[in-house]
């Protein structure tokens, strides 16, 4: 077993380096999958019928973006729908 000792300053300083790089590589991986196929969008949402997911999108609910027969829904407008329908536990 090894042991490696570092002075306080540093050791903080490697804690801030690593947060701002996994800050960096999560944000990355979000903005490159903004867009989400409608199984993903589902699994979201916690829902398993198709029909619901088109009412979502026909109520204008949750944004999407439709190119011939492709559609994409934007992971961040199904996030803030949910965050908007939370129930908080100080109303209960």
């Amino acid at each position: 077993m090894e042991i490696i000792v570092f002075e306080k300053e540093s050791f903080y300083k490697l804690i801030d380096e690593l947060t701002v790089r996994i800050i960096e590589q999560v944000e990355r991986k979000y903005n490159q999958e903004e867009w989400i196929g409608e199984s993903e969008a589902r699994k979201l949402l916690g829902i398993k019928s198709k029909a619901k997911l088109q009412q979502l999108r026909d109520s204008i609910k949750i944004e999407f973006s439709k190119f011939g027969k492709i559609i994409r829904y934007s992971r961040s407008s199904i996030l803030r729908f949910l965050e908007e329908h939370r129930i908080s536990l100080d109303k209960i």
